[in-house]
Parts: structure tokens; C-alpha cells; sequence
């Protein structure tokens, strides 16, 4: 079971792991996909489509939770 608030733990969390994978957005892309690169097949597969997930829908929660957030 979920809790209410978990998306946005792990979103933080996520987060924090990216700013601790380099100093610089391509050092952070170079460490990020060579460990990608590193796992087996099925992991890698599994975790491109979540990434896809992600990447697709993020912006169009982003531009609704600052909506909603300015409006309060």
C-alpha cells in the first residue's frame, strides 16, 4: 500500500540521487547511463520505459502542480 504523499518522497529522493551522480548535467548523464548500460538486459528495458513514462508526463504535472500551487 501507498501512502498519500509517497509520489512526492520519491520524487525528492530522485532527485537527490541525480544531483549526486556529478557536478554537471553531462557528467550526471555520462555516470546515469553507463550504469544503465551496466544492468541486464531486462532491467535495462524495464527502466527505459519507466524513464519514457516519466519524461512524458512530468512536464504536464509540473505545469499543473505550479498552476495549482499559484492559485491557493
Amino acid at each position: 500500500m501507498t501512502t498519500p504523499n509517497e509520489f512526492w518522497l520519491r520524487l525528492h529522493q530522485l532527485a537527490a540521487g541525480y544531483g549526486a551522480e556529478g557536478d554537471t548535467t553531462s557528467e550526471r548523464a555520462e555516470s546515469i547511463v553507463g550504469e544503465l548500460c551496466a544492468m541486464p538486459t531486462v532491467a535495462r528495458l524495464e527502466l527505459l520505459e519507466d524513464l519514457l513514462l516519466l519524461a512524458t508526463h512530468l512536464p504536464d504535472l509540473h505545469a499543473l502542480s505550479l498552476s495549482a500551487v499559484r492559485a491557493m
